[in-house]
């Protein structure tokens, strides 16, 4: 399954920048799951779930797990159901519709259902998303470019546009797609009883990428390495207690020399596969014979002068190139024998397989 786009086009025009309707993008789209299935799901209480709702002006939030009582409303109402990818492999597999993008910034599929007239308001978000128009049809209106300085109010935890400037407006039936990028705003309401399949893309923000940049390379600095400056003193000596615009140029480079020099990416893989810390018990035993990524894990990998660097958990295992073998079909959502792998492999899976990213295609759901 892929999305029907000229990915190159889109890339260089769309991304990041302004929406996009696509017409059929996934033609004969048969839904993974249901609206019941949904409610299902949203009853249990491992699952982050929510009802919004709005009667006459008055939106509220309440948060899963629900009964089914709580499904027999009379008024205006979503459901949404978060990391739904996580939970169903036939929901995973969508992500291969966009296997396009770099898949270290695919977040998850949100899967909604709202009643006729049903919606969240109107918002706009800090992540690029696809919404893949499921059962039914939904309208969706386009707004402004916002940011932080966006006037909003917070209802009941939903944080709601003061003023949303209409300026589109696009209704979406099943196999139908529209991309928001950040910013944009957009509000989503029912056409009769729908469902939506939210396919986000989150990107870590430049604050988290300094932090962890400046702290690896604050764990690798000696602390005896001292600023140099003889060349900016002698350049330009300043006034009595002025630091010239040389001095400020020359403690900027060096800095920014270290980091560079220091900077072997490796914090990068470890700051993008962290996860919610494991909960339960870790795998036992032998690494099972066919395997396949577990569903809501990450896995990336680095080529190093080395060889490869793996990520998982925030972790990293050094690895030769024959490891490709392996994490290619893993990466891509397939599975593999283990008696067909490479040898030099083998303590790869065996370090995926401990740390719980991998799973026993005989147990997966």
């Amino acid at each position: 399954m892929t999305i029907s786009l000229d990915t190159e086009r889109f890339l260089k025009h769309y991304w990041q920048k302004h929406p996009l309707v696509i017409r059929q993008a996934v033609p004969d789209f048969t839904p993974p799951i249901d609206a019941d299935h949904l409610a299902g799901l949203a009853l249990e209480p491992d699952v982050q779930s929510r009802i919004v709702s709005c009667d006459r002006g008055h939106w509220e939030v309440q948060h899963g797990p629900f009964s089914e009582a709580d499904f027999d409303r009379d008024d205006q109402w979503s459901l949404l159901v978060q990391g739904v990818d996580r939970l169903l492999p036939e929901v995973a597999a969508l992500q291969r519709a966009v296997d396009f993008l770099p898949s270290w910034r695919f977040d998850d599929v949100m899967i909604s259902y709202a009643s006729e007239g049903g919606s969240v308001g109107p918002h706009f978000d800090r992540y690029d998303v696809f919404l893949l128009q499921g059962e039914g049809e939904r309208e969706w209106r386009i707004g402004q470019r916002c940011d932080h300085t966006t006037a909003t109010h917070n209802y009941d935890e939903l944080l709601l546009l003061d003023d949303f400037e209409h300026r589109e407006t696009h209704l979406l039936q099943t196999g139908d797609a529209l991309y928001i990028p950040p910013g944009i705003a957009h509000w989503g309401i029912a056409r009769g009883p729908c469902t939506t399949f939210s396919l986000g893309f989150r990107a870590p923000s430049i604050a988290a990428l300094t932090a962890r940049l400046t702290d690896s390379a604050l764990e690798q600095l000696m602390p005896d390495l001292l600023l140099e400056d003889r060349n900016s003193l002698v350049s330009e000596r300043g006034r009595p207690g002025e630091i010239t615009t040389q001095q400020r140029d020359n403690i900027r480079s060096a800095v920014l020399s270290a980091l560079s020099a220091l900077d072997d990416g490796v914090w990068l893989g470890e700051l993008l596969t962290e996860t919610e810390p494991f909960i339960g018990e870790s795998p036992e035993g032998a690494v099972p014979p066919h395997i396949a990524m577990d569903l809501g894990s990450r896995i990336n990998w680095m080529e190093t002068p080395e060889g490869i660097a793996v990520f998982a958990n925030g972790e990293r295992f050094p690895a030769s190139r024959q490891a490709l073998d392996v994490l290619t079909p893993l990466c891509a959502g397939g599975s593999i024998m283990t008696s067909t792998a490479p040898i030099d492999t083998r303590a790869l899976l065996e370090w995926l397989w401990a740390a719980g990213v991998l799973c026993d295609l005989e147990d997966r759901p």
